[in-house]
């Protein structure tokens, strides 16, 4: 009884050997980077981020110029490269709901665009300061191309928008598990236009501002406000590798 059970183990340990022979991968990796066809880079000069926009602008509509509130729900995504150290190019794609005045709000419509960002001034403030520790001066510019269905008609437009944003900066002390390294405060003239077959803006120039909280040196949460005659409110994450 013992030398028959004792062959049985046998078989199946054998069998169980052919089969891991026949299809075991071995698993166990290096831990030294040279070890590997493609070996990590230096990324720091990509970055990306999302957002989130309630939008509202006041605009002339159709060929009748009759005044109407364009109400749009964007969410976007972006993708920069710091051409230089100080200028950065991005590109942008998303999609939005737009509701033209009372007219059906359209379905979902993907927009893109693309702009850049200047780093312009960054100066630490001597003391005695009880609060700012640095001052920022930035400009912006990007181009979007959007639309939406109103009624049984597509409409679609062209976006330009520019801004020149002045932020004063403190860096926090305390525990950085429970506080941001920085929080920047900044606010600035702004610039944007719709423009197309189907509507215009109606102001053009407004008020931007924010603040952003500068969790680490690479992760950031931005609460941004447009003031025109009507307001917009975007909320958004950027991440710098």
């Amino acid at each position: 009884m013992k030398k028959t059970t004792f062959t049985s183990v046998a078989i199946a340990i054998a069998v169980i050997a052919n089969t891991l022979s026949a299809w075991a991968i071995p698993l166990a990796s290096s831990n030294i980077p040279f070890d590997y066809l493609v070996r990590g880079r230096d990324l720091s000069r990509l970055s990306v981020g999302v957002y989130g926009f309630q939008a509202k602008r006041g605009i002339s509509y159709d060929a009748t110029g009759q005044s109407e509130t364009l109400d749009t729900s964007r969410t976007q995504a972006y993708l920069g490269v710091d051409v230089l150290r100080w200028l950065t190019l991005y590109g942008i794609a998303g999609n939005s709901e737009s509701q033209i005045g009372d007219y059906d709000k359209g379905g979902s419509q993907g927009e893109f665009g693309f702009g850049f960002r200047i780093n312009l001034l960054h100066h630490f403030i001597r003391e005695p300061v009880p609060l700012e520790d640095v001052v920022r001066l930035n400009f912006a510019t990007q181009y979007l191309f959007s639309g939406t269905d109103s009624g049984l008609s597509s409409v679609s437009w062209n976006e330009l928008s520019s801004a020149l944003t002045f932020a004063l900066v403190n860096h926090t002390d305390g525990n950085k598990f429970f506080s941001p390294e920085s929080i920047a405060i900044y606010a600035g003239p702004f610039f944007s236009i719709l423009a197309s077959s189907d509507l215009e803006s109606e102001d053009n120039m407004g008020v931007l501002g924010g603040i952003e909280f500068f969790f680490t040196d690479t992760f950031t949460a931005d609460l941004q406000v447009q003031m025109f005659e009507e307001s917009t409110v975007g909320a958004g994450f950027n991440f710098r590798f």
